[in-house]
Parts: C-alpha cells; structure tokens; sequence
C-alpha cells in the first residue's frame, strides 16, 4: 500500500494536478523537491487567476517569480485580494517575456499598467480590460495586436486600427460613435456583446460586420423601440441574446418588454432567442398566468416571476442566460428544473421577507448551481431550518463568498449565526455582513472566537459608531495571529469626527506595521 504521496507515479501527479488551481499547484508543490518541479514544469498551457483566490503579498511574489521557469498561457489578474497586485505584477513583466502568454485579462487597472503589460505581450489572442477609469484613457491606447480574436475593452476607442482577425469584442461601455465605427474596426466579427443605456444614442443607420451571426444586449432603462430598430439594422442574426433591467423609480413605460407580440417580431429574425427581462416599475397590473400564455408560440420554457415592493416583473428563458440571479421566496414558482438550467449563476441572490423559508426548500432542491461563487441572503433573521437549507447549498455549491443582510433591529440572531458560523465550510473565504445591529459581530468574537473566521480570508462588515469600531478593531486583532485573514474592510454608518479611523498606537502594533492601509472617516480598509 502507498501512504507516501511521493511514492506515486508520475502519471497519477499528474491526474492529481488536473484537480488543482494552478496556484494550488505552485503553492503546494513547486520548488518542493526536483521530480516535482520537473512535472510541474512538463505541463502545458497553463491558467494563472489571480482574481477569485485570496494570496498574501509573500505567496503572490513567490508565484511570480516562477513565471519564467513555467508555459503559462493565460493571466487573470486584479487588485481584489492584494493592493498592489497589478503594479508589482506589471513591474515582474517589464523584465520577463512570457513567450507563452496568449490570454491576458486586467480588471481595475488604471492608464499606465495597460501600457506596460500589453507592449509586453504582443503575441495575445485573447485581451480583457475591465476597468472604471476608462473616461481618462486616452484613444488608440493599445498598440496592434495582429494575432488578436477575443477581446473585451471599456469602449473601441482604445483600439489602434483595424483588427481583422477580431471574431469576439465585449464593449462595457458603449457609445454611439463605437456603434457608428463597428465596421471599420473589426470586418470580420461573428460575435458581439453591447452594454447599452438610456444614454446612448442609437444612429438611423449602423453598417454591422456582415459575418455577425450572435448578438448579446445589455439594456439599462432603453425603451424598447429603440431596442427593436437596432436588430432591424442587422441582416441576419443567428443567436440573440438580451438583458433588460430598468430602476423602479422610472415614469418610462417598459411594458412593451412583457408583452409576447413585440417578441414574436423579433423573434422572426433570429433562431436562438434568449432573454432575461427585469421591469421594475410597470403601468400595468398583469396576471402572471396571461404573460406566459401568450407566449404559446415561443419554444423555451419560460419563467415569470413578481417583484416585491415594487410594481414589477421578472421574466426570462431558460436556461438562465445571467451571472447573477434574484428570488424573492415569496414568489418563487414551484416548477421542476433541469440540472443546467442554471449552470451560468456565479452570484445567487436570495430574499427572505419574512421567517417561513418553505419555498426556499424547492430552490435548494430542484435547483443545480454548479458554477455558484457568491450567496447574498437577506433576511429578517436566523432560525434553525435556514440554517439547514443555507448548509446544504453551501455544501452543494463551490461558494466562496458569503454575505448576510439582516433586517431585524433587535440582537436576536446572535445563537443561530454562532451555528452557523461554525459550520462555515472551508470554501468560504470571503465573509460579508451588513446588519443593522452592528454590535452582534463583537459579541461574537468576544464569546466564540475560536469558531468565528476559521477560513476566512476576507472579512467585510460594518459598525455603527467609533466606539464600536474601537472594540471590534481590537477583538480582530487579538485573533489575527490565529486566523488566515488577509483582508479587512470595516464602515462606519456614522461618519467619524476624526480624519483616520485608526489611533495611532494601533498603528505601532506587530499587527499592523506591516500592513497596507487606506483610511476615511467613514471606512478603513486593510491588507495583511
């Protein structure tokens, strides 16, 4: 019998490291002896992501610094879990050239990173740049890319030419001279995704790439006419796929976007129709029933759902086309599902409005999310058959975050969340908690904290006052020497008189000299 890892053949390492994040892997075992840096480095292709698992800046360096030793094809990269990540990984690259590097994706990187990282991969395929600073980015930013086929940009004007070979472009924001230059850009693409908004103006006249076969629509708060003489524009569809939420305070009319006949005319120009349609406010009352009766033409199951507090509907296609999906358990639908139906969930959003969770048992049961990362639950408080259900969809699920709303202005969640707490599973590694009692939490760490935070890696909370902050500030750091936290974010809900949360002999703490700190009267973040 084998008890010693080592002992194993190559050719079981090897399936064994199919299981594995390439981090996983790089952590674990790399450098661990001769034989095991010898397979890691005979491994092909490799996916580095930066961006889902939390690091400390030593392990980030040390993964890093291996680039250069390992066939690593595609980086995914942000500033989520570590500060500096994308600055110290821009600096690594300026003296490696990973000849290997197909596919580069950067999220919140700001003007000069982008500069540095892409004038250092020309031989990309695939670019994603997902940032919030992209107003100050000046246009033809990126230099050519000749071997570039995917790509997602904050707007085309970044791009330097044309890009013949481009068959797959994302824009997160959309503009009409974006719309306008679409042709000239890319000729050749088959596959196109548009964030549009009320703002935008649609042109009379959009001369689309004639290869355009699938389209993907991300409507915030566009009126449907507006909507339909842009797919008019487009000779022929094959696939389209359509996004459409609108804010409940709005007087626009979008009932146009519940209505079966103003599909069925779209619907004749494509063959794959998809849609996920959130109207928060409507002019009308509808029965649920009649909406998807009168889509008795249409060949998808199709689901139709209330929104509470809110004049509103939800309707959408299965399987479910959205990374983020919302049910209010007083109006969810007991209708049998397939087990991809909603394969596509990252971030399942779960409201519990009063304390009889009954339907929430038909939505852990019929319901497989096999790509679940983030659970949101609001609700009034715990009892012991939230817990259950809570467990069992943390259990069945890959969920890596997990945040709680707690509605109740009373401390009587404390004995059920000390449960549940501790029997977190080692999964989570981001903690989330938004309640109006802000006092629980110190409680909690004061009575049990050998149970609280054992995995996590990131905790996000909140306090009422300074002196809440004070004691909770102190309570984390008592632990911290125990636990794995890397990341901490507290807010106060009340501003603080003082221009740093932070006294400063906490700062003088073996806890925090080290640390990387950003403060404000109201928030203070840190990573360890």
């Amino acid at each position: 019998m084998i008890l010693i890892l080592e002992d194993l053949p190559n050719e079981l390492l090897l399936f064994i490291f199919n299981y594995l994040s390439t981090i996983d892997i790089l952590c674990c075992f790399y450098c661990l002896n001769h034989r095991f840096s010898s397979l890691i480095q005979t491994l092909k292709h490799l996916p580095i992501d930066f961006s889902c698992q939390p690091l400390s800046k030593t392990q980030f360096i040390y993964i890093i610094n291996q680039f250069h030793t390992l066939n690593i094809k595609s980086i995914r990269i942000s500033n989520r879990y570590y500060i500096d990540a994308i600055p110290v990984f821009s600096s690594y690259i300026l003296r490696t050239q990973l000849v290997h590097l197909r596919s580069l994706i950067l999220i919140d990187a700001d003007r000069n990173t982008i500069v540095k990282l892409t004038h250092n991969c020309p031989k990309l395929t695939i670019l994603s740049i997902e940032s919030l600073l992209w107003r100050s980015m000046p246009r033809r930013l990126l230099p050519y890319f000749s071997n570039l086929t995917h790509c997602r940009l904050p707007t085309l004007d970044l791009l330097n030419g044309c890009h013949i070979k481009i068959i797959n472009l994302t824009l997160d924001h959309c503009t009409t001279d974006n719309l306008i230059q679409l042709n000239t850009y890319v000729p050749n693409l088959r596959s196109l995704t548009l964030i549009l908004n009320n703002r935008t103006n649609i042109p009379l006249i959009i001369n689309f790439p004639i290869h355009l076969i699938s389209l993907k629509l991300i409507l915030r708060s566009v009126l449907f006419n507006e909507f339909e003489r842009l797919i008019m524009m487009i000779k022929y569809i094959k696939n389209l796929t359509v996004s459409f939420s609108n804010t409940e305070h709005e007087v626009h009319c979008f009932d146009q976007y519940l209505l079966s006949e103003n599909w069925f005319s779209i619907n004749k120009y494509v063959d794959n129709l998809q849609f996920n349609i959130i109207v928060n406010q409507t002019f009308e009352i509808f029965f649920i029933s009649n909406i998807i009766s009168n889509f008795n033409w249409f060949q998808r199951k199709i689901i139709c759902q209330t929104i509470d507090n809110t004049n509103g509907y939800h309707l959408f296609t299965l399987p479910f086309i959205d990374e983020i999906y919302t049910i209010n358990t007083n109006n969810f639908q007991q209708i049998m599902f397939n087990r991809n139906d909603f394969s596509r969930i990252h971030h399942f959003y779960l409201i519990i409005p009063n304390n009889d969770i009954q339907y929430s048992w038909n939505i852990e049961t019929n319901c497989i999310y096999s790509n679940l990362q983030t659970l949101t639950i609001i609700t009034h408080y715990i009892n012991d058959a939230m817990i259950y259900f809570i467990n069992n969809l943390m259990i069945n699920n890959p969920i890596r975050t997990l945040e709680f709303r707690f509605t109740s202005t009373i401390n009587n969640c404390h004995e059920f969340f000390n449960k549940l707490i501790y029997y977190l599973p080692l999964s989570i590694h981001t903690l989330i908690l938004n309640t109006i009692c802000t006092k629980f939490l110190s409680d909690l760490l004061d009575d049990n904290d050998n149970h609280l935070l054992p995995n996590i890696k990131r905790l996000i909370c909140s306090v009422k006052n300074q002196d809440h902050f004070d004691t909770l500030i102190l309570l984390l750091l008592e632990i911290f020497h125990r636990k794995s936290l890397i990341y901490l974010n507290i807010s106060l809900e009340n501003s603080s008189k003082s221009s740093n949360l932070l006294s400063g002999w906490l700062l003088k703490t073996n806890y925090l000299k080290k640390a990387t700190m950003k403060c404000s009267d109201r928030q203070c973040t840190i990573w360890f």
